[in-house]
């Protein structure tokens, strides 16, 4: 037993164990169940609760295996998390509550001093902001409130109207400021991550996420799924041909996800005959690249929050 190494959490409420291979296991009722190596622990203690951190494990709450920081890790997920609207707060504590719904006419239970985390607020006061805005809207309808001096707990249950609007907003552009790279990973393509694709995005506003750049633990395929899902945009470089940048490519477009494609000048004549309809970045340098992806990103896109 002892506190929360992210969210600070009081060791009556989190358990931890060891996991073996210098790892611990935590269960905490507000960052979930995650694991963290011997060394991401001490740094984590060392810091005061990180309740952005603390959303982004809870919001894997379901994936297919539990998140893991490694040494490192917790920057690098920082670094890619944007700064959410109120409204975009709404949205993703809606899809949240449906996560967790049983079935539609059962309620979900909703402890605020554990789940305002859901809503990625930073209190149970946003929290309750929050729910409030979506009653409002006719989204929500909240039951059993029970309140306190300072904390409060309750039954939250999406109304027809919120289900509807789950469902429009499944097809609209996704709410996340991420940008998805597909491409060989080859080392001769690296300067092209490291001095194109990347720093592309970067300058554009957004945060540019490759699969093999990111510490996890779940199934690779599951993985890839997952991210593109929660991207805004997709980068596909075709360079050496590779059938899994044409399966995530295609993976995007049926999600109505914008992808921006992209090949080196000499392999243009290779690129598959079924996406040569599409727009293709042609690029010579790696400087040609930069500059070319982030003025189509911006155009299509806008700048992005990160800017």
């Amino acid at each position: 037993m002892m506190d929360c190494p992210i969210c600070k959490l009081p060791d009556e409420a989190t358990e931890s164990h060891d996991g073996g291979r210098d790892r611990h296991l935590i269960n905490c009722p507000r960052c979930g169940k995650f694991a963290i190596s011997g060394s991401e622990f001490g740094t984590a203690q060392k810091k005061h609760a990180d309740l952005k951190l603390s959303a982004w494990l809870r919001s894997r709450e379901f994936s297919s295996e539990v998140p893991y920081l490694a040494s490192g890790a917790a920057e690098k997920v920082l670094s890619g998390i944007p700064r959410y609207s109120v409204a975009e707060k709404q949205t993703l504590l809606l899809h949240a509550i449906a996560d967790r719904t049983r079935s539609p006419e059962k309620p979900v239970h909703l402890a605020a001093q554990y789940d305002f985390v859901l809503a990625w607020c930073g209190s149970e006061n946003e929290l309750a902001y929050i729910l409030d805005a979506l009653r409002d809207r006719g989204l929500l309808s909240l039951v059993d409130v029970m309140s306190a001096s300072d904390a409060f707990s309750l039954e939250a249950q999406i109304t027809p109207s919120g289900w509807d609007y789950l469902d429009s907003v499944s097809r609209a552009p996704v709410l996340s400021h991420q940008g998805f790279v597909a491409m060989s990973f080859a080392a001769e393509m690296k300067p092209a991550w490291e001095k194109g694709i990347k720093p592309a995005v970067e300058k554009a506003g957004y945060a540019p996420y490759r699969v093999d750049a990111s510490p996890h633990i779940e199934r690779i395929d599951a993985k890839i799924i997952t991210e593109i899902r929660s991207s805004k945009f997709l980068v596909a470089d075709v360079t050496q041909q590779k059938p899994g940048v044409y399966f995530e490519a295609g993976f995007a477009i049926g999600l109505n996800i914008p992808v921006f494609w992209c090949v080196r000048h000499d392999e243009l004549n290779k690129v598959h005959f079924d996406t040569r309809q599409y727009a293709h970045i042609v690029w010579k340098t790696e400087d040609d690249l930069a500059e070319t992806l982030q003025d189509f990103i911006v155009a299509v896109l806008g700048k992005g929050p990160r800017l």
